[in-house]
């Protein structure tokens, strides 16, 4: 293949994924046709067939697409070897900053529990992968401070469970608030989510290190 058709295939299939995902993160997987996401990447339906089968496969794709980029923003938190504080605030603000590129993805991912739970237990190796990788790195080093006496004794799987819970549901329940006050969208939504993130920073900190 000559290397301006791969620079065209490349920019097709990238114009397909960039579709997809704003239509899925907009309306649900669902609500979703392949022919809304062909006219939306302004390609024929026959193209976009040309290269995904189905729209499970672009579905397939786009989560591809998400825990890849997830997993590379912490790749600079578990490389670093930085003290144990300043790497578990760096992966609460990581996994913090990632949701605020992608506000919509964490009711994405329950609507598709709810109504089509079987793309994600196909798709659930891939998913363990990711998500065990960023968090078994996660618990060795809190398992490490509580060892050496630094932090409070707690359980590692239920502080990663918080963490996480915690970012989510800002996420989740502040989208739901700005339906029934406006006032609380637009730039005050950012601002608000920044202190939110500092909250729970703090929050977290406050957990470790109250009355060692």
């Amino acid at each position: 293949m000559k290397e301006k058709d791969i620079t065209e295939k490349n920019c097709t299939e990238v114009r397909i994924m960039d579709a997809a995902e704003r239509l899925f993160l907009k309306n649900g997987y669902n609500r979703t046709t392949t022919t809304a996401i062909a006219e939306q990447a302004g390609v024929t339906h026959a193209m976009l067939h040309y290269y995904y089968r189905s729209k499970e496969q672009i579905f397939a794709r786009v989560l591809d697409k998400n825990l890849d980029e997830l997993l590379a923003s912490f790749h600079p938190v578990m490389k670093k070897g930085a003290p144990f504080w300043e790497t578990l605030e760096s992966g609460i603000s990581t996994h913090f900053d990632f949701l605020m590129k992608h506000p919509e993805l964490p009711a994405f991912i329950l609507d598709t529990m709810r109504f089509n739970p079987e793309l994600l237990e196909n798709h659930k190796p891939r998913i363990r992968k990711t998500l065990l990788r960023i968090t078994g790195f996660h618990y060795s080093i809190i398992n490490d401070e509580i060892a050496a006496g630094r932090i409070r004794k707690t359980d590692p799987e239920q502080l990663l469970l918080d963490i996480i819970m915690l970012n989510l549901s800002a996420f989740i329940m502040l989208p739901a608030a700005a339906n029934v006050f406006p006032e609380i969208g637009g730039k005050r939504m950012t601002g608000i989510l920044e202190e939110r993130k500092k909250e729970i920073i703090t929050l977290i900190k406050s957990r470790l290190y109250r009355e060692i």
